[in-house]
């Protein structure tokens, strides 16, 4: 069971010995420190490996008797730091991250295209080429299991429309290109992919939080391509889609934000 812990305190400073204030550091471990402490150690003795799936967040709460708020708060912390990945949709779930967290680089790009540094133009244009590399070299590496985790992701998507709902959360909306970056086997790209990922899920939660642009037939030309080791044709479809979404952007924005910074 996690309880609250209390770290030793550091030895206070010899008055005048470096001619700086007598202190004393006092640190007290919460309970969802010990959580993520414990989720580090288990990672550093192997027993947890990079895409390992997580407990639920009620299974965790029970196994460390804490209450879910608890396990919640770790998991957040834990996804800050780019150690835990929250996956949505068909196979979703807590996941440990697997390379590297882009979640620095994508709030630089986001930190940028609020300050007026960078536009939605930029982002997109960036967006096309990225994706045109991960599509060329999925074309060459993907394995039927990835394509059909591509294709799993677009049926999920498909059938919500068809019901009349939206996904749980936007996350889920672009889970469609990391899939593809995951297809590289390339971990920069699967790094770069996400970050720019990130700040269009952003975009989306601040202008547009219920899309009404269907993005799943365009996704299936994508894929079908794919498939079809035809990588000109789906970069070609690719690059249309991605410029719709930005049109999509642009124009919500105008609606709801007046015409101010898409990011402000």
């Amino acid at each position: 069971m996690v309880t609250n812990q209390k770290a030793a305190a550091l030895p206070e400073q010899e008055s005048g010995s470096t001619g700086g204030p007598v202190f004393r550091r006092v640190r007290t471990q919460r309970s969802f420190e010990a959580i993520c402490d414990q989720i580090r150690q288990r990672l550093a003795r192997g027993e947890l490996k990079p895409g390992d799936r997580l407990p639920t967040e009620r299974e965790l709460a029970e196994q460390l008797g804490v209450s879910r708020s608890v396990v919640r708060e770790a998991i957040r912390s834990l996804e800050s730091a780019g150690i835990v990945e929250a996956r949505p949709g068909l196979y979703g779930g807590f996941f440990i991250r697997t390379g590297s967290s882009s979640t620095g680089l994508s709030q630089t790009v986001q930190d940028m295209v609020s300050l007026g540094q960078l536009s939605i133009a930029d982002v997109t244009e960036a967006r096309i080429e990225l994706m045109s590399v991960a599509i060329r070299l999925a074309c060459t590496r993907a394995t039927e299991e990835e394509l059909d985790n591509i294709a799993a992701d677009i049926d999920y998507h498909t059938e919500l429309l068809r019901e009349g709902g939206r996904p749980r959360n936007v996350k889920s909306v672009i889970e469609f290109y990391r899939l593809i970056a995951l297809a590289t086997h390339n971990e920069v790209i699967v790094l770069l992919v996400d970050a720019l990922s990130e700040v269009i899920r952003k975009l989306i939660v601040r202008i547009a939080p219920e899309p009404s642009l269907d993005i799943t037939q365009v996704r299936r030309k994508v894929l079908t391509l794919m498939r079809k080791r035809d990588a000109d044709g789906a970069c070609k479809a690719m690059a249309l889609h991605l410029r719709r979404v930005s049109e999509y952007l642009e124009s919500e924005s105008k609606k709801h934000l007046g015409g101010k910074n898409l990011a402000a």
